[in-house]
């Protein structure tokens, strides 16, 4: 997570850090764990979980490493990762601090490349660290914009109005943070242009349902960044009751951001 110059703050500490890291679990473990599965993770592995949150994916790694396993679970703020006798949580951060070793049999990385500035290098040098026969899995947001409309049910013109307004104003604070929602989209090309041949991409798209996980995600975020919202655009407190009102109906439906995972497969 990361934080803003503002007073949103999108980090671990955040009070309501426990049940945003809880929803992204929600929308985005299943096709993570899908993932990992295919990557065959295998007894005794050597896995690092960068930036790995609530340390859920750590906790599916460390089940299939088994008892020979171990699981280097790091983040900038790693309070949230459960005790596990197979997962080591360390305070880390990866563009400044010494990365561990030995080198690793796998390498997960999830929503956090898109933050970095230096994140062709770093995921370059992620690659690197891996052993013989090792595997890198990177997943980031791209933005579903290239889809056209981001409402998928019909809504009046003021609604689709002021969810684009929403819509614009997260992409705003995002560049302010540094964030690139096109990385996603270009990290084969990044790996490719370093000599890795054996890259595969998946595309996944979470429902988009009111009530549902990626639904009450926008809605913490909208309440986040309220102020922001207030102070840097067109919107009007009416307009975010709106907005929270209709991300809890469940005859509305948004488009949600693609996650594409990419995986680099070293050789024997």
């Amino acid at each position: 997570m990361y934080n803003t110059d503002h007073e949103e703050r999108f980090d671990n500490d955040a009070p309501v850090a426990g049940e945003q890291l809880a929803l992204l679990a929600q929308i985005l473990n299943r096709e993570t764990f899908g993932v990992l599965g295919e990557v065959v993770v295998s007894h005794g592995y050597r896995s690092w979980d960068v930036g790995t949150g609530d340390g859920s994916v750590a906790r599916w790694l460390a089940a299939r490493g088994g008892v020979n396993g171990h699981v280097v679970a790091s983040d900038l703020k790693p309070q949230h990762v459960p005790d596990h006798p197979r997962i080591e949580a360390i305070r880390h951060d990866l563009t400044a601090d010494p990365w561990p070793e030995p080198k690793f049999d796998l390498i997960h990385a999830r929503l956090l490349l898109m933050h970095l500035v230096d994140r062709d290098a770093i995921a370059v040098r992620l690659a690197e660290h891996l052993r013989p026969g090792g595997a890198l899995v990177l997943t980031d947001w791209a933005c579903a914009c290239a889809d056209g409309s981001l409402i998928r049910s019909p809504v009046d013109e003021y609604k689709e109005r002021v969810f684009d307004e929403f819509h614009s104003a997260v992409h705003k604070l995002g560049e302010q943070t540094g964030m690139d929602l096109a990385w996603a989209s270009r990290t084969r090309d990044v790996l490719s242009a370093a000599g890795y041949e054996d890259i595969t991409v998946r595309d996944y798209q979470a429902p988009g349902r009111g009530g549902e996980p990626s639904a009450k995600l926008a809605r913490m975020h909208i309440s986040m960044m309220e102020s922001f919202l207030l102070n840097q655009t067109g919107l009007t407190e009416a307009d975010i009751t709106m907005m929270l009102e209709t991300l809890l109906d469940p005859e509305f439906e948004m488009v949600t951001n693609h996650a594409y995972t990419t995986i680099v497969r070293i050789p024997k």
